[in-house]
C-alpha cells in the first residue's frame, strides 16, 4: 500500500509552543479511533494503515510566551498595547463578526473606559468587547479577541506571514503531500498560498495538492478576507483540488457558519463538537467524514 502524504496547517495559538513532531503525533491520533504503533526507524506520526501526517510549527515565528497572547512577531515586546492601525483592524474584525454589536455599544456605560485595563485594550476595543458578549453570549469575546490578534499579526505583518507561508512550503516539498488539512487561521495560511501561487506543482501545472479539508476556518469573514482575497469575489480554489469544510455550530471562530455561500467548489459538513471547546482540532481530525476524505484521496 502507497503512504498517503498529509500536511497540517496549524492555528497559530495551538502550534506556540509545540515542535512539529507534537504536532504531527497529535494530529496523527487524532485521526484514528486507536493508537497505532509505528515500525521500527518510522517517525511517530505514521502507522500500518499507510498514512502519514507532518504538520510544521510556526513556533520561531509566533513563540509562546508567558502573557496572555502568544506574542505576535518574533520582533515584538510581548503583549504590548495596541496602536492604531492594530485597533482599526481588531473593530472591524468584531464588527464583522457581530454587526449587530455596534449598534449595542451605543447604550454601554462607558465612565470606566478612560484608561487601558489588564488586557491592554483600547476604550474603543474594551467597549465593543462588552457589546459583542451582549449580542452572541458571555464570554463569546474572550475567545473571539486572541483569534483576532492573531489574524492581525498574520494578514498585517508581511514578514510574519511570509515566514509561516515558507515553513508550510517547505513540508509540502518535503513530504510531497497530496491531502492538506487546514485548522482556524491555518486555513487562511493555506487559502493565501493557494491565491499566490505558492503551493507545489506537478509538471504540468498542476497542483500536487488535490485534496483540501478546512476546520474551524475564519474564511468567512470579511475583514480576514481582504487580506488573502479580492473583496466581492467568491473564494475558491484551484481546479482538481477537493474542497471539504468542517464547522461546529457552536464554534465562535467559524461563526458556526459553512461557506458554501461564499465559494466555488465547497463542500460545507457540519462537526457537532459539543459546547465545550468545539474549536479544538482533535475533535474535528476524528470526524468519520474525515476518514472518508482520506479514502477518497487514496484512490484519487
Amino acid at each position: 500500500m502507497s503512504l498517503l502524504r498529509i500536511v497540517g496547517v496549524h492555528g497559530i495559538r495551538q502550534g506556540a509552543g509545540a515542535t512539529t513532531e507534537e504536532l504531527s503525533h497529535d494530529w496523527r491520533a487524532a485521526l484514528v479511533s486507536t493508537p497505532t504503533v509505528p515500525g521500527a526507524g518510522a517517525p511517530v506520526w505514521s502507522g500500518p494503515d499507510g498514512i502519514v501526517v507532518t504538520v510544521p510549527s510556526y513556533r520561531d515565528v509566533f513563540p509562546k510566551t508567558v502573557s496572555r497572547f502568544v506574542r505576535l512577531g518574533p520582533e515584538e515586546s510581548d503583549g504590548g498595547p495596541m496602536d492604531e492601525e492594530e485597533e482599526a483592524f481588531v473593530l472591524d474584525a468584531l464588527a464583522a463578526y457581530a454587526p449587530e454589536a455596534v449598534a449595542t455599544e451605543a447604550s454601554l456605560d462607558t465612565s470606566f473606559e478612560g484608561t487601558l485595563g489588564e488586557d491592554r485594550l483600547t476604550p474603543r476595543v474594551a467597549r465593543r468587547k462588552r457589546a459583542i458578549d451582549q449580542v452572541a453570549g458571555k464570554g463569546v469575546s474572550d475567545r473571539l479577541l486572541w483569534f483576532v490578534r492573531e489574524a492581525h499579526a498574520y494578514l498585517r505583518k508581511p514578514e510574519t506571514a511570509s515566514a509561516v507561508r515558507a515553513t508550510v512550503r517547505k513540508a509540502l516539498l518535503e513530504t510531497e503531500a497530496t491531502v492538506v488539512l487546514a485548522h482556524s487561521l491555518g486555513s487562511v495560511v493555506f487559502y493565501d498560498m493557494l491565491s499566490r501561487g505558492e503551493i507545489p506543482v506537478k509538471a504540468d501545472g498542476r497542483p500536487v495538492v488535490t485534496t483540501l479539508v478546512t476546520l474551524g476556518s475564519p474564511l468567512r469573514w470579511l475583514a480576514v478576507r481582504k487580506g488573502v482575497h479580492t473583496p466581492g469575489e467568491p473564494l475558491g480554489v484551484a481546479a482538481g483540488v477537493r474542497w471539504t469544510n468542517l464547522y461546529s455550530p457552536l464554534d465562535v471562530v467559524p461563526r458556526g457558519k459553512g461557506l458554501a455561500d461564499l465559494a466555488d467548489g465547497v463542500t460545507d459538513v457540519v462537526a457537532h463538537n459539543g459546547a465545550l471547546n468545539p474549536h479544538n482540532v482533535e475533535r474535528y481530525l476524528g470526524k468519520p467524514i474525515i476518514a472518508e476524505c482520506l479514502r477518497q484521496a487514496r484512490t484519487a
